[in-house]
């Protein structure tokens, strides 16, 4: 869905005649009164929006007077006006985006974008924090009592975090629709893509965490943020680590332990000594087995990128050709029901 902009009378940007006029860039106030009844936390959350994604230091709220005080310039009194419009009212129907762009400004954009699914508290600030960090923006705030997240970036980053929460904001299980749909790259960006996964296996809560921790932790990947209302992972980084957790991904993403042991190798593009392998161990090895394998790999064979994956009886290692070498050859010694 595209943004449309919200144009407002100037007379909302002038102050009564006891405050006079002031000059261009010179603080001024302005007081908002509430139309819309919100909750308490409805309200804070408003003025915690305007204050911070405006960068308004001086908003307070009345609960008892239903009213908003702002100072600020010309253009910071339009910005906080525009939202406080925009959210002062039940949750729209039509769950259109709202854009504003703030005056004399090339790449400075405010979108405010509704949930559609009811995704629950859990569900929907797990989403606030992935369009938040992937897109590495700090001015994101949920509104509850719109189910909307307010933001503010550049231009690029809106456009990547409203990608991304298109890509979350669906029913449980559901993927996105069309070939691609599950990437995003910036445009000129060649060395920074960001993509979604989802789940083909119902999960339990701890076999999910082991898999996010392992597409964290093996490709060393920082952007990472997971919805479990959806069963979705978000992540970003180069395109080699990107394929590296995709394909780690699929390994994890399993109903249940193979039948019988093996192994899968991911060998990293242009680099022919970097080697990450999922052994999957006997299905009926001990616990108390799988996790003595676990310690003498990570103590012995000098390994330090080194995972499990208990429910599948997996153990996922990455490291030089000679190292997985030497974890083969550990792991057959050692894996024993």
């Amino acid at each position: 869905m595209r943004g449309r902009q919200i144009r407002f009378a100037m007379g909302v940007l002038f102050i009564t005649a006891a405050w006079g006029q002031t000059a261009a860039g010179q603080n001024t106030t302005q007081v908002f009164h509430f139309t819309y009844d919100p909750t308490t936390r409805g309200l804070q959350e408003l003025t915690n929006a305007i204050r911070t994604v405006g960068e308004i230091t001086q908003a307070s709220v009345s609960f008892e007077a239903k009213t908003l005080t702002v100072g600020g310039t010309p253009v910071q009194i339009a910005m906080a006006a525009w939202m406080f419009t925009t959210m002062d009212q039940p949750e729209p129907a039509n769950h259109a985006t709202q854009e504003y762009r703030p005056a004399g400004s090339a790449n400075d954009l405010l979108r405010v974008l509704y949930l559609t699914q009811g995704e629950g508290p859990q569900g929907f600030q797990e989403i606030v924090n992935a369009v938040r960090t992937i897109p590495e923006m700090t001015k994101v705030f949920p509104y509850t009592p719109q189910n909307a997240i307010v933001m503010r970036g550049t231009d690029g980053q809106i456009a990547m975090a409203e990608w991304l929460f298109h890509q979350l904001d669906l029913p449980a299980g559901m993927q996105p629709a069309g070939t691609g749909t599950h990437d995003y790259r910036a445009p000129g960006a060649t060395g920074d893509l960001v993509r979604v996964l989802q789940l083909t296996n119902a999960q339990s809560t701890t076999s999910f965490q082991e898999i996010v921790n392992a597409i964290r932790t093996i490709p060393e990947l920082t952007k990472v943020f997971p919805s479990t209302s959806t069963g979705t992972v978000a992540v970003r980084g180069t395109p080699a680590k990107i394929e590296l957790a995709t394909w780690l991904f699929s390994q994890l993403d399993q109903a249940s332990a193979p039948a019988s042991q093996g192994m899968q190798e991911f060998r990293m593009p242009e680099s022919g000594d970097d080697v990450t392998r999922v052994f999957y161990l006997t299905p009926n090895v001990t616990l108390r087995n799988f996790q003595d394998i676990i310690a003498t790999l990570r103590t012995t064979s000098n390994i330090h990128r080194v995972f499990s994956d208990g429910s599948l009886r997996a153990v996922i290692v990455r490291g030089t050709a000679t190292q997985m070498a030497a974890a083969d050859l550990l792991i057959k010694q050692m894996d024993k029901p």
